[in-house]
């Protein structure tokens, strides 16, 4: 114990070598143990505007696409154009039509609350949420809501357990479709 406030000779009290860094634990976080915290904060900070930034360029461009949620519906076949009701393979290929029709509207839809709610997930981990506004979590809430009612659990290939190929109450349902 000949070192300073305690340390024995070349062990720091934090378990170092004497440097008076943190211990190297082998862990990627441990190389940001010399970064100023002020500084750390400002980078994160700079990153998530441009994340958001980038985010908030994408529902834009996603909002004046043909991808939009609210035009990927207005363009849609009519049983009729496909043939007479005789032709059956007309109605094999109606069927599927409305089929993969429906997902990709529900899969904008889904996308754009995504998009959405990232948007706002940055905003709140910049103001922190306690200081958002009262509108803003209401937003977020009805975002949540809305990418929620797109998730159907059986489509989900991370869920594990016995309820892995039922639909969670107030998800889409499957529709017919096999995936």
């Amino acid at each position: 114990m000949n070192g300073e406030n305690g340390e024995a000779d070349g062990v720091s009290s934090n378990g170092g070598s004497g440097s008076g860094g943190a211990p190297d634990t082998g862990k990627a976080f441990d190389t940001l143990s010399g970064v100023n915290p002020q500084m750390a904060l400002d980078i994160q900070h700079s990153a998530m505007k441009s994340f958001k930034k980038r985010v908030d360029e994408l529902l834009r461009e996603l909002d004046g696409s043909e991808a939009a949620p609210t035009r990927v519906g207005q363009d849609r076949l009519s049983r009729a154009q496909l043939g007479s009701a005789d032709f059956k393979e007309a109605q094999f290929l109606y069927d599927s039509y409305a089929i993969v029709h429906d997902e990709l509207e529900n899969l904008s839809k889904a996308l754009g609350a995504q998009i959405e709610g990232m948007g706002l997930a940055v905003h709140a981990s910049r103001v922190g949420y306690e200081n958002l506004d009262a509108d803003i979590k209401a937003r977020m809430k009805a975002v949540n809501a809305e990418a929620e009612k797109y998730y159907v659990v059986g489509r989900d290939p991370y869920v594990e357990g016995p309820n892995q190929n039922a639909d969670t109450p107030g998800s889409a349902s499957d529709k017919g479709a096999t995936y």
